[in-house]
């Protein structure tokens, strides 16, 4: 009766270890994921502020080419 005893302990923590191993292995995944999503978010956000500082440039070219119309018009 004692050996079953220690026979379904063993059986439990050997159960208890596989769950821990595939916990673990799952953490490693799910960290090294995470590491490459940052990596892509900073990506996509130097993406965003490049394209934001060309808009504003393509804004103030467009601006400076209204106001030279604007004043070629009340010229004329």
């Amino acid at each position: 009766m004692a050996l079953e005893k220690f026979e379904r302990l063993e059986q439990g923590l050997d159960r208890l270890l596989a769950a821990y191993e595939a916990l673990s292995a799952e953490n490693r995944e799910i960290l090294s994921s995470q590491g490459a999503k940052d990596n892509e978010v900073a990506a996509l956000r130097e993406k965003v502020a490049k394209l934001e500082k060309e808009r504003d440039q393509v804004r103030e070219r467009v601006d400076g080419l209204l106001a030279k119309l604007e004043a070629l018009m009340q010229s004329a």
